[in-house]
């Protein structure tokens, strides 16, 4: 365990995830080899996501101790100071806290900080503090992470609370928010979905991060938790209804795109090993946690797109990230994150 950390290992280990880890062994070895250094906390984060909460560092620190003890810092906030990951490392706001948490690592979490003692709870108190509604109401690239830490660790008759600014928080209009920017950036995927015809081109949702894949999972997430809303159940399942279809006409639009382009493989490959992989983190959870439900048709669909997932993760496993890196650094890192997304969705179920 990390130096600071004060739970016994077997308060942080167990079963878990980590026991459905055993259904694929894709994307293991590319997590275990790019995921392992602390040179790149990012990267650190998705490896937790791709193995569980005992997922362990080169040099067997375990990762969430790692990413607490030695990235978290203390926020300033209104003349306060809280817990927070910089942004600037983790990149979306909340994504290393909701990492964990979905990993399972529980509220009583203690590790050193500073020289004092702190827990996981105190992390999440700090999100409450720092989270400024205003900035990121209208930000489908600031609010999933937000939206799955919060929901888990907030009961929804307890949704609205006072920021380190003095302003009022509403966590369940923040989701209701979220969820009207994915239906509007959606609407024209939804149209050729329902007129029965390929997409002519890129949609508002595909400019969200990984094509707004990140957005549906909160919601997924917020639903599940009990902000449910009035009908926000039967509009996800409308949601997920064009994700399924996105399966194969993004696969093709993508096919489309790069067709007769030399020297794209690489981002080629990332585009659609992204896609598959996040979406199948979607389905995965709305089906274990039955936020959704899919047609038997729709279950083909998601089987054949879990079959191409893999084969990408077996190819990739093949060749050398190295290829990628002398391309493009972003895009290597990118393809090893999305292999982490990849293999946390095909060991949910």
């Amino acid at each position: 365990m990390g130096g600071g950390a004060l739970l016994a290992t077997g308060a942080l280990g167990g079963r878990g995830r980590e026991a459905s880890a055993k259904v694929t062994d894709e994307g293991v070895a590319i997590v275990r080899q790019y995921a392992v250094t602390p040179d790149d906390p990012w990267m650190v984060a998705h490896g937790l996501r791709a193995m569980g909460r005992s997922f362990t560092l080169r040099d067997g620190r375990r990762a969430v101790d790692y990413l607490l003890e030695t990235q978290l810092t203390s926020v300033a906030a209104n003349g306060k100071r809280v817990l927070g990951f910089p942004e600037e490392i983790e990149v979306h706001p909340n994504m290393f806290l909701k990492t964990m948490l979905e990993a399972g690592v529980p509220l009583d979490h203690a590790f050193m900080h500073q020289g004092r003692r702190q827990t996981v709870q105190d992390v999440v108190d700090g999100a409450r503090a720092l989270l400024r509604p205003a900035p990121i109401a209208s930000s489908p690239n600031a609010l999933p992470w937000s939206l799955i830490a919060l929901t888990r660790t907030t009961p929804a008759v307890r949704g609205q609370w006072t920021n380190a600014w003095g302003e009022p928080v509403d966590l369940d209009a923040l989701v209701e928010n979220a969820l009207r920017l994915l239906e509007q950036a959606s609407l024209p995927v939804a149209r050729a979905m329902r007129e029965g015809r390929p997409q002519t081109g890129q949609a508002p949702v595909h400019g969200f991060t990984c094509g707004g894949t990140h957005m549906i999972y909160g919601l997924l997430s917020a639903v599940h938790a009990g902000y449910a809303g009035k009908d926000r159940r039967q509009r996800m399942q409308q949601q997920m209804d064009v994700l399924v279809w996105r399966l194969s006409a993004d696969l093709d639009l993508m096919d489309r795109v790069y067709r007769g382009r030399t020297g794209d493989f690489w981002f080629e490959f990332d585009a659609k090993l992204k896609l598959l992989g996040h979406a199948e983190e979607c389905l995965a959870f709305a089906a274990v946690h039955k936020v959704s439900t899919l047609t038997p048709a729709q279950r083909t669909q998601w089987q054949a797109a879990s079959l191409t997932l893999r084969q990408l993760l077996k190819d990739l496993d093949a060749r050398k990230l190295e290829e990628a890196k002398m391309l493009d650094r972003e895009l290597y890192r990118q393809l090893a994150g999305d292999t982490c997304h990849a293999r946390h969705g095909l060991t949910l179920t």
